[in-house]
């Protein structure tokens, strides 16, 4: 199943003794590299996380098996190299390799059976009220993630909404 980003934050952590909310997961920390999830981020002033190997369930809450899950990002390797880097999704510029700019993220899905990048959901805005050019990219279709921009493949389609037009007749 495809979660969104901004669904996904604020999901409560529950400890599967207690069955009672220990933490809410705050960020997502996605590798790089090959675009699969590296840690859930419950406390991003003390960087605590929760790794993807003690994530038991994913449903409406995220079950773990006990509260030592909740960790120091220092302590797993992998999630300290991604956090120097500081590469985030979320917001991040979205470019081909002929320079042409297709949006910023406005959210991610993350496929939540095995934990990977699944769509980039790119717009435009102005003045950051209003998004226009809405695109679906495919993680496939991603070829380099960096900190100031994600580089894809260049042929990337428009997404067009339906539009009804209602129209009232005036009674003369």
């Amino acid at each position: 199943m495809e979660r969104l980003f901004t669904n996904i934050l604020g999901t409560p952590v529950v400890d599967d003794d207690f069955k009672r909310p220990i933490a809410f997961v705050r960020d997502v920390l996605i590798d790089p590299e090959r675009g699969n999830l590296i840690a859930l981020i419950v406390d991003i002033h003390r960087n605590l996380v929760i790794a993807p190997v003690d994530i038991l369930a994913w449903g409406e809450s995220i079950r773990v098996p006990a509260h030592d899950a909740i960790v120091d990002g220092k302590e797993i390797l992998r999630v300290s190299e991604v956090q120097k880097k500081n590469i985030r999704i979320f917001g991040n510029k979205v470019e081909t390799r002929r320079k042409e700019y297709i949006g910023n993220v406005i959210d991610f899905s993350i496929d939540s059976q095995n934990l990977t990048l699944r769509k980039l959901f790119t717009a435009k805005s102005f003045l950051g009220l209003l998004r226009y050019d809405n695109r679906i990219i495919s993680a496939k279709n991603i070829e380099e993630i960096l900190p100031e921009k994600i580089i894809v493949k260049g042929n990337t389609q428009p997404v067009y909404e339906e539009s009804k037009a209602i129209v009232e007749e005036a009674v003369a």
